[in-house]
């Protein structure tokens, strides 16, 4: 149900990228929009067991959609 709703929003709103939190997630929107002509790629998911891990995380993320190509 997931995957359809998400190719569902997809469809209506025509973006050109979708970006997963993990690596769940982008799994899933691949998964989901196989054979369409979006982009997916993903950010690191910060971890709520280790808030120390997520030192930096902000700039780990939007380093991660320069190199996709999301952002300039």
């Amino acid at each position: 149900m997931c995957d359809a709703h998400l190719k569902t929003l997809v469809m209506a709103l025509q973006p050109e990228w979708v970006i997963g939190v993990g690596a769940f997630a982008e799994t899933r929107a691949r998964e989901a929009l196989a054979g369409t002509t979006v982009g997916v790629g993903r950010v690191l998911h910060p971890s709520p067991a280790s808030p120390a891990a997520n030192r930096g995380w902000a700039e780990a993320a939007s380093t991660q959609l320069r190199t996709l190509g999301v952002w300039d």
